[in-house]
């Protein structure tokens, strides 16, 4: 993901990276523990390069990929104008006893060219009277959707007024700006309590319906209780559309989410504040059973009481994280904002509270060099050059082999330093100050 030239201002108090409470999973009781649903402690290998759809190696790649993730015609909606639309009903939970509702989620890219006879499918067919737009507002401008009849349309952009992605994603893309970053958080909060209240089809999309959309997809089949290689299954699928998303875009993602808040249920509640309440509420609303009777999951509670959000973990950093959202109203969604430091207000340890340095981006370089590189014995790593998050040190003895991934030139607290990205084997990405690297021969 190159980024050159780009001058972005990111304030520590935009994100909140819950470091403790690695608490078990409260998902829904159907979802059994399995492999799955472990935690991830390594970023999967990249996939090989994909074939482009027309080229002699494409028939045999999208043979392989059906038989790896299951054929993504099970889901998909034929329509004129897209190319990845699908319906996400029929998914079945960890445990088998319930699956999605057919015609009630549905996933797709833009919708810029819809024929007249598309939309009208979606409309009639698949009861599509909710359109939730996750693209940036030069995205919808350049490609506006076309109407479906007796369908509202809601724009949250999940990358904020700037889609930096230049057509696609990678691990880091997922991590820092589809897990933590401020638009994301807020914006698939909002996104989430929209499901609650549409009676009928809801149809979320991005550019492709890879990224954005796919993530969207994995808060909703985490919630309603899909296991981990189902979700992830659906994901790889896009693959099978002529888009490109890599297993170890999703794994990465898992993992990062993983190492800071211990399940992703505490994610979604602590982070994305979408409550054990509600959470029940979108099981109760979207998930039926698979005996052939239909039955509506039971919901545990009453959906006219009162809904209490749970208290965030505690952090060991001083940087704020998001202020506990206005319980939403099921009529109007609210969405969590920011806290901004408190001037001189007394902590817990009685020093006041120190309003946090910004960080900006100077400018940033992608490599694929062929040189290998050593990281220097028990300096600083930061897993985010752009907020200057410390991470931890490298070992005493390090012996590893690196990778150089991108450089960026970094101005913090008035002072314009030089970091370099680097990857080992298994994937796994750090920023260091370029002295503390060296560079050494293949």
């Amino acid at each position: 993901m190159q980024r050159a030239t780009i001058v972005k201002s990111l304030s520590l108090a935009w994100v909140a990276l819950s470091l403790g409470g690695l608490g078990t999973s409260s998902a829904l009781a159907a979802t059994t523990a399995t492999p799955e649903t472990a935690p991830i402690t390594q970023t999967a290998a990249p996939t090989a390069t994909q074939p482009k759809p027309g080229s002699p190696e494409y028939p045999a790649y999208l043979a392989d990929q059906v038989a790896q993730y299951g054929d993504v015609k099970d889901t998909l909606i034929p329509l004129e104008g897209t190319k990845n639309t699908r319906d996400i009903g029929g998914y079945k939970t960890a445990d088998g006893k319930w699956q999605i509702r057919q015609n009630r989620l549905l996933r797709s890219d833009n919708l810029s060219k819809l024929t007249p006879s598309d939309a009208t499918k979606l409309s009639k067919d698949h009861h599509v009277t909710s359109i939730v737009d996750l693209r940036t507002p030069g995205q919808q401008s350049k490609q506006p959707d076309k109407a479906i009849p007796g369908a509202s349309l809601t724009s949250i952009s999940i990358l904020g007024n700037l889609a930096d992605t230049n057509g696609k994603g990678d691990g880091e893309f997922y991590n820092w700006q589809l897990e933590f970053g401020y638009h994301a958080v807020t914006g698939y909060h909002q996104f989430l309590n929209m499901l609650l209240t549409n009676p009928n089809a809801t149809l979320y999309h991005c550019s492709s319906g890879k990224d954005r959309t796919g993530i969207g997809t994995v808060l909703i089949m985490t919630i309603l209780g899909m296991d981990r290689k189902t979700i992830i299954n659906d994901f790889l699928q896009s693959n099978q559309t002529g888009r490109h998303v890599e297993r170890a875009w999703i794994m990465e993602y898992y993992r990062e989410i993983l190492a800071r808040y211990g399940t992703m249920d505490k994610y979604i509640n602590d982070l994305l504040k979408f409550t054990p309440a509600q959470q029940d509420q979108l099981r109760a609303k979207y998930l039926i059973s698979t005996d052939g009777q239909n039955t509506s999951y039971p919901a545990a509670t009453n959906p006219s009481a009162p809904q209490v959000p749970s208290t965030p973990a505690p952090t060991p950093t001083p940087a704020p994280e998001p202020s506990k959202p206005t319980q939403p109203n099921t009529q109007t969604p609210t969405k969590p904002t920011p806290n901004k430091p408190a001037q001189n207000k007394p902590t817990q340890s009685g020093k006041p509270h120190k309003k946090q340095p910004k960080a900006k981006i100077v400018s940033m370089k992608k490599f694929n060099t062929t040189f290998n590189y050593r990281l220097k014995a028990n300096k600083k790593t930061f897993k985010d050059a752009y907020l200057h998050k410390l991470k931890g040190h490298t070992p005493k003895k390090s012996v590893k082999k690196w990778k150089l991934v991108k450089v960026a030139k970094v101005k913090f607290k008035g002072k314009i330093t030089t970091h370099y990205q680097v990857k080992d084997r298994a994937g796994h990405q750090v920023w260091l100050l370029k002295g503390h690297v060296v560079k050494i021969h293949k």
